[in-house]
């Protein structure tokens, strides 16, 4: 087995990391975590927040369609509304790695943890 990465392998990589590096794009796949959701309800669970996510309408269907051109996210349509959801929930399993790299300490509980073996 080479030790050279697959090119495609880094490519698809690539588009899901940059799909990801938005606030509001995090803030909708936390929130799809939770199971699926509307437009309306993403808006609505995301007007409250104080970062840098813009949540009106336009824009959060902005951000999904970057989410939805990943592979992070699909849609479904119900009537006249589209219901989205995260296509790998396993995602944010990545986010308990983060937390790791970023300087917490380790949750014995977060999956990131478990699997990675690293001391705390």
């Amino acid at each position: 087995m080479s030790d050279i990465v697959d090119p495609s392998r880094l490519a698809r990589e690539t588009l899901v990391f940059k799909a990801m590096a938005s606030e509001a794009r995090l803030a909708i796949i936390h929130t799809l975590s939770s199971g699926e959701k509307s437009v309306n309800e993403l808006v609505e669970m995301l007007e409250g927040l104080s970062c840098a996510c813009s949540v009106e309408r336009t824009n959060i269907s902005k951000h999904l369609s970057v989410l939805r051109d990943a592979g992070i996210v699909s849609c479904r349509d119900e009537g006249l509304k589209r219901i989205y959801r995260l296509d790998f929930p396993c995602i944010v399993d990545t986010f308990d790695c983060v937390e790791r790299v970023g300087g917490k300490q380790c949750d014995a509980e977060l999956p990131a943890c478990k699997h990675c073996g690293a001391e705390a």
